[in-house]
């Protein structure tokens, strides 16, 4: 939270409002109210410098407190920022999260990563080449956080799109022409018809019976 207000000053708020009436008290005013407000935005410059993460014409001060020793002229604001707060806030757990927002803090890209080798004790560092911005303190700062058991390798890789492209000459060729016959010839040959049926007869047997006749 900044102790210093964040509007611009105007004195004539804190006045009676008849006051402005008169041009000559209204220039008085203007006047006072303008050099209180350049004083506001130095003051409110000079707290930006307590604050690593706003940091700027500062961070001079802060590395020098820290005693980080690096080529300033090489080094982003950001990644400046970043080597002082490492050295603030020592980690409880050196892991691979930290060891890559170390190793980072002067890599140009932001693009390094780490692999280890759990049974190998040691770990490989890969970046793209060209973008370590201060070998030296890079070293310095992996020495100093990395367990002294583990190994590292600084690895130099690049990536990129290859495209092939292929040309050539016929010089010796052979050539066939196949002909094709156009013409079409219908011909039915004579051919014998067999047929087949079958005579069906329908019937229905009629059966009559009566019964005996008695005389008495």
């Amino acid at each position: 939270m900044s102790l210093i207000r964040s509007r611009p000053v105007d004195i004539s708020l804190y006045l009676p409002g008849f006051l402005t009436k008169s041009a000559e008290y209204k220039a008085g005013l203007d006047a006072e109210s303008g050099e209180h407000e350049r004083m506001r935005i130095v003051l409110l410059d000079i707290e930006k410098q307590f604050n690593v993460k706003t940091v700027d014409w500062g961070i001079n001060l802060w590395e020098d407190l820290y005693a980080i020793n690096q080529d300033r002229s090489k080094s982003s604001l950001i990644s400046r920022r970043d080597v002082v707060l490492a050295k603030m806030v020592p980690p409880s757990v050196v892991n691979e999260p930290f060891m890559d927002r170390l190793v980072n803090a002067y890599v140009a890209d932001k693009k390094a990563e780490i692999v280890s080798y759990i049974d190998e004790y040691r770990i490989e560092i890969l970046y793209h080449g060209g973008q370590i911005l201060d070998y030296d303190n890079l070293r310095k700062s992996i020495r100093e956080y990395l367990p002294a058991h583990l190994g590292y390798k600084l690895v130099t890789f690049t990536s990129g799109d290859l495209y092939f492209h292929a040309a050539g000459i016929v010089q010796n060729y052979k050539k066939i022409t196949v002909d094709m016959d156009s013409s079409v010839h219908l011909e039915a040959a004579d051919t014998t018809i067999h047929y087949a049926g079958q005579v069906v007869h329908n019937y229905r047997k009629l059966s009559i019976s009566g019964g005996v006749l008695n005389h008495g």
